[in-house]
């Protein structure tokens, strides 16, 4: 099997009447499901929060963030599908399987 197409999530915790919320984290483990449902093992999920030491490992990211990229950014292979709102699963997904048809 080829190398597995990763999908990392950007985001920060969310400030609320109860206090902070993990809302992205948790928003990654769900499209993870439903992207394994999908793909397998061929797609694995990523969280990052942008607080984090291990974003030192993603200086394209800060620096898009620093000339005002919104949050979630999403990555597939490295490459930004989408920034600000919401994140799309259908959209990672059918990104996923364009990149699986070229794979071919």
């Amino acid at each position: 099997m080829a190398d597995a197409i990763t999908v990392r999530i950007f985001g920060v915790p969310v400030v609320c009447s109860e206090g902070v919320a993990d809302l992205w984290r948790n928003v990654a483990n769900q499209a993870q499901g439903q992207l394994a449902r999908r793909f397998g093992e061929r797609v694995v999920v990523e969280y990052y929060d942008l607080m984090s030491p291990e974003m030192d490992r993603f200086p394209e990211v800060l620096a898009q963030i620093s000339s005002g990229a919104q949050v979630p950014l999403v990555y597939v292979n490295g490459e930004l599908l989408s920034q600000g709102g919401k994140v799309s699963v259908p959209a990672i997904a059918k990104h996923i399987s364009n990149l699986l048809e070229r794979a071919i």
